[in-house]
């Protein structure tokens, strides 16, 4: 039976109201203190040095009593503690120091998971998005679904396990993976490369292993995420992503969020037929070894800007960041710039305002960085509206790693 932690919303921020749907005209008590405790642990998480009783209160305007009575709840709830006592110049205080306070980002974790043809990677992180474990696990290209869903689940729990992390602590997870993914981010609608991989129902496989909600999303659409914040995107709102490996995608950023499409197809440029091509099938040809590489990759990306061009007209970005896998050797970067700057200049010719060119600055991490990104948001959510709504796990005595 699903339960509330099931139901946490997954991929950003909150939604507009729908129209007609009106705020209720009396807030229950339950709200209110949910409320009041989402602005004390937001006012603890920002304040610098850690804060006292008396800085929260004057920071929310509540009362101390209420205050103290809120910050006890979150310390017994794990979301906050007791920051050890700093005396000035080394020197100790007179009589007892009052108690600062700080977040614990470890108090839950999110999972954040690539699959590709030939692997998958999970990635445990802190509620700060630091990484605390990542693994990896090679598979077959002709894996069926059903097998890479138990592969998927199998990395994820050796991940959890050797970060010592309690997996009741696991508060979300995100999928990302090639293909088609509808719009309410539950379903993989077509993964061509994979096989059955859209029957597997992964989210639901990956629910029942965790206990916690979980969320699938397009890998360039994730990409795409995970630039905008660890990457090179992050002072871009307006930016498309184009990640290049076994099959080319697009993540596009407008107003400063993820376009998704009506149906979750955005960015899908891999059905784009390109110029000169002479395959029966949309997309852009692998590139392939040749005796004149220098001359094979300019050509490759001159083709990559020209297709890709009505794209660039149509939502006019200020960057466009080239992420691939053609290259993963970090000798082989020379060969990356080429391509950029032969599709860069190409550019120059066919649009209106060009934007900026860059190489993506996460290389092979863009996606798993991007899926963490993706699920920390859906937590967030919570930590920003209903703190205590997040479920309690019981510390043990010694506790674990995490």
């Amino acid at each position: 039976m699903a339960t509330s932690r099931d139901r946490w919303p997954l991929g950003g921020l909150p939604q507009p109201h729908s129209p007609g749907r009106e705020l209720p005209a009396v807030v229950g008590v339950a709200d209110l203190r949910a409320t009041n405790a989402a602005a004390i642990l937001a006012a603890v998480r920002s304040a610098d040095p850690h804060p006292r009783l008396s800085t929260l209160a004057e920071a929310t305007k509540l009362s101390r009593p209420t205050v103290e009575a809120i910050v006890e709840e979150l310390t017994d709830r794990g979301l906050i503690e007791v920051a050890p006592a700093v005396s000035a110049r080394g020197q100790r205080s007179p009589g007892r120091p009052a108690r600062r306070f700080r977040f614990c980002p470890h108090a839950g974790f999110v999972v954040g998971v690539d699959v590709r043809a030939r692997s998958v990677s999970a990635c445990l992180a802190d509620l700060d998005g630091r990484p605390v474990a990542v693994e990896r696990k090679a598979v077959r290209a002709d894996l069926g679904g059903q097998a890479r869903a138990r592969a998927v689940v199998a990395v994820v729990r050796n991940a959890i396990e050797r970060s010592g992390a309690d997996a009741r602590r696991v508060w979300a997870a995100t999928v990302g993976t090639p293909g088609l993914v509808d719009r309410s981010n539950t379903r993989i609608r077509q993964a061509d490369n994979l096989k059955n991989w859209a029957e597997a129902d992964i989210v639901t496989v990956l629910r029942e292993a965790l206990g916690c909600p979980v969320a699938v999303e397009n890998d360039a659409n994730l990409a795409a995420l995970g630039e905008q914040w660890r990457g090179v995107g992050g002072a871009a709102d307006e930016m498309v992503f184009v990640l290049h490996g076994e099959r080319l995608g697009a993540g596009v950023i407008t107003g400063g969020r993820l376009l998704r499409g009506h149906r979750g197809a955005a960015g899908e440029i891999g059905f784009i037929r390109f110029p000169g091509s002479t395959s029966s099938q949309p997309g852009l040809e692998p590139l392939v070894p040749d005796p004149d590489a220098e001359a094979a990759i300019t050509s490759y990306g001159r083709r990559l800007a020209a297709g890709i061009a009505p794209v660039l007209l149509a939502l006019d970005p200020a960057l466009v960041v080239l992420g691939t896998s053609l290259f993963p050797d970090p000798g082989l970067r020379p060969a990356a710039e080429l391509l950029l700057s032969a599709a860069e200049e190409e550019a120059g010719n066919l649009l209106v305002d060009l934007p900026r060119w860059q190489l993506s600055a996460l290389g092979d991490e863009a996606v798993i960085t991007g899926a963490v990104r993706f699920a920390l948001s859906s937590v967030e959510e919570v930590l920003r509206t209903r703190p205590t709504s997040l479920p309690v796990v019981p510390t043990e005595s010694g506790g674990g790693k995490a």
